[in-house]
């Protein structure tokens, strides 16, 4: 599943060219959740190219959101292949920790690092449809317990790291420590 903006920047057509290498697996589904300044285009690219397995999905609330994700094998980040991308983290990466689900990171940097410290999922490298359809067959081919803990381990490493409250905490004492 990838859920998010269906803009330039997402570069989704990698997600459409993989489905398309997986289009004679009947047990690989790409769901694409959100809208953007490419949706229209990318629905008419997945007709074009007779991809039946993928749909897209009209965005909907926070709370639907993590139906769809919990309903998933795997979620999947992806940007376009552009250096000041290095240095960010997808919203949606920590959605797919916080249900539990592993991560495919098609973005380079400190995104790919936090799947590699978390052993939360694989990386993808960007722009790379065949990479990516190698990755999503590895994934359905992989025994189920493989993928539940690979969720599992994003999940408590997300509530490790990234609780807010922790963050908080730690902020308030950051600057404490610099008033005093």
């Amino acid at each position: 599943i990838y859920v998010g903006a269906h803009g330039v920047a997402n570069h989704l057509i990698q997600m459409l060219e993989a489905a398309r290498l997986l289009i004679d697996r009947n047990d690989v589904h790409f769901v694409l959740v959100g809208t953007g300044m490419q949706k229209e285009w990318l629905q008419e690219k997945a007709h074009e190219l007779q991809l039946n397995n993928v749909e897209f999905v009209d965005p909907v609330s926070k709370d639907e959101v993590f139906k769809y994700i919990a309903a998933a094998d795997i979620g999947a980040s992806v940007l376009k292949k552009v250096d000041a991308f290095k240095t960010v983290y997808s919203n949606k990466t920590f959605d797919y920790m916080a249900c539990s689900r592993p991560v495919l990171m098609a973005i380079d940097g400190v995104s790919r690092q936090l799947v590699v410290d978390a052993e939360c999922g694989a990386y993808v490298e960007p722009e790379n449809p065949n990479d990516f359809a190698e990755k999503v067959a590895a994934y359905a081919d992989m025994d189920v317990d493989i993928r539940l803990k690979q969720g599992q381990a994003g999940h408590a490493y997300a509530r490790a790291h990234f609780d807010r409250d922790m963050l908080a905490e730690r902020y308030v004492k950051h600057l404490q420590a610099i008033a005093s």
